[in-house]
């Protein structure tokens, strides 16, 4: 049940409090458990979280992976299972015997709770999926997200929750409530007075995004080419924008073998493109997820570089080039682009671009003092009609926030978005319908203080606070 309500204040249910609730149970279960028993109901809520919120994988495995079923399922539990191996500290740390003084509890709970959210987004490629700070856009702890970023708005509704937790079962419950709420009331304080940085500019982008919505058991058969052409086609004959954009591999065709195509495309049409190609480099004979800026004579390219394990690349492949084999996915072998790459301008605006999984990595983007927007190109259409493509624009939500810049979303068969600086959704087109949108977006310039100090603050805070908390331990545990 908790697992559900913690999944619940996610999109598309989107039930904010449900957060809050399901993390007070929680941690109130902890306080009163036993080490052993706390990590054990740990574990299983982890469990329960992953299973109602990422069982889309599923989808992915078996539809597009061979359909083995037995497999598929085998390999979504096994994931289930691993994610879920992160939230075993969590209960190792908080039970009921602690042994620091109630006063400081929320700040190791807190600190603890950001740290496993972290490793979790972090080791063997990372997984930042479903974390507590992703929920809360949209809510009164928005103007956070430019201050310190998506994982200190996690802190700040773990603090919260246990503060709550410890007044609520300390005999002292007077002078508690005094400290904690002077401490919260500094703390938003500060970050209410800190200025704004950003300043929109005066010329928008006129552009249009396309949502072509073609199922992948029709994107991946060269027999349907012609009919994936057609629907690009045929959407031009609506009143287009000067600038195009296609999701991501819009042609499921190598782009130096299909280059006519798109060059026909923008010269018969007179607009600007941008899309997502399978692009092949001869200098180094790998083939890229990119994405192509084609811009009056100009052929610009980015290559994704955080790949999707097993989707499209495979690690360790001396050990598990088997699953390879077995999930034979199209196009998985593809090759990672270098970290720093050329800089997309567009009329003087500064494109940042991410290729659908990139969006849930903030560390992907470099503003600066330059006008700029976020692309991101996606294919979601591997997930099916599941809760993954309205998490994955609410993750786009939280860049949007972050940074200062609106996101442009635009994806195979859905969720596609507008999305403004302060992650409000302007415009969408509903997940499996086609459709198009034309916008008028203005770029936006400034430096956030996230985007500028990255998650350095919020580590070097929690690092201290577990420090502190060891060193307790040693003298009086």
């Amino acid at each position: 049940m908790l697992g559900f309500l913690y999944m619940s204040s996610f999109s598309p249910i989107n039930f904010k409090f449900g957060m809050f609730i399901s993390l007070f149970i929680y941690l109130y279960i902890l306080l009163r458990s036993s080490v052993r028993s706390s990590i054990f109901k740990s574990y299983i809520y982890g469990i329960s979280i992953f299973t109602f919120g990422v069982s889309w994988i599923f989808n992915s495995i078996y539809y597009y992976g061979g359909q083995h079923l037995l497999f598929s399922t085998l390999m979504t539990v096994i994931f289930i299972l691993l994610m879920s191996i992160f939230f075993i500290p969590i209960g190792f740390f908080i039970n009921k015997k602690k042994v620091i003084p109630n006063i400081y509890y929320p700040a190791i709970a807190a600190s603890i709770w950001v740290c496993m959210e972290f490793l979790r987004s972090t080791l063997f490629g990372g997984f930042p999926w479903l974390l507590a700070g992703t929920s809360q856009v949209g809510t009164f702890l928005n103007y956070l997200y430019p201050l310190l970023g998506v994982y200190f708005v996690s802190f700040m509704i773990v603090l919260i929750i246990m503060m709550i937790l410890i007044i609520f079962l300390s005999d002292t419950k007077k002078y508690i409530l005094t400290i904690y709420s002077f401490i919260l009331i500094f703390i938003f304080s500060v970050t209410i007075i800190i200025p704004s940085f950003l300043t929109d500019s005066k010329e928008p982008l006129r552009m249009t995004i396309i949502q072509p919505n073609i199922h992948l058991g029709i994107k991946f058969d060269d027999k349907q080419l012609a009919t994936i052409k057609d629907k690009y086609i045929q959407a031009m004959d609506n009143n287009i924008h000067e600038l195009v954009i296609l999701p991501e591999t819009a042609i499921p065709k190598i782009y130096q073998f299909d280059k006519s195509f798109y060059e026909a495309f923008k010269q018969d049409y007179n607009v600007n493109l941008i899309t997502g190609i399978f692009n092949f480099n001869r200098e180094d004979n790998k083939i890229y997820n990119s994405l192509l800026m084609l811009n009056n004579d100009n052929e610009n390219f980015y290559n994704k570089r955080h790949l999707v394990p097993f989707g499209e690349y495979t690690p360790l492949k001396n050990v598990f080039s088997f699953l390879a084999e077995i999930i034979d996915i199209p196009m998985s072998n593809i090759s990672h682009g270098q970290l720093n790459q050329n800089k997309l301008i567009y009329k003087n605006v500064l494109i940042h671009p991410l290729i659908c999984y990139e969006i849930a990595y903030p560390s992907l983007i470099e503003t600066s003092n330059d006008y700029g927007i976020i692309i991101n190109l996606s294919n979601d259409a591997w997930f099916g009609d599941s809760f993954a493509p309205y998490q994955h624009l609410q993750i786009a939500q939280t860049r949007a926030l972050e940074s200062g810049r609106p996101v442009i979303r635009v994806a195979n068969t859905g969720i596609s978005a507008v999305v403004d600086k302060n992650g409000v959704i302007i415009s969408k087109i509903a997940l499996n319908e086609e459709g198009y949108i034309n916008t008028n977006i203005y770029p936006s310039r400034g430096i956030t203080p996230y985007m500028y100090f990255g998650d350095y603050p919020l580590l070097m805070l929690i690092f201290t606070i577990i420090l502190l908390y060891l060193n307790y331990y040693r003298k009086y545990g």
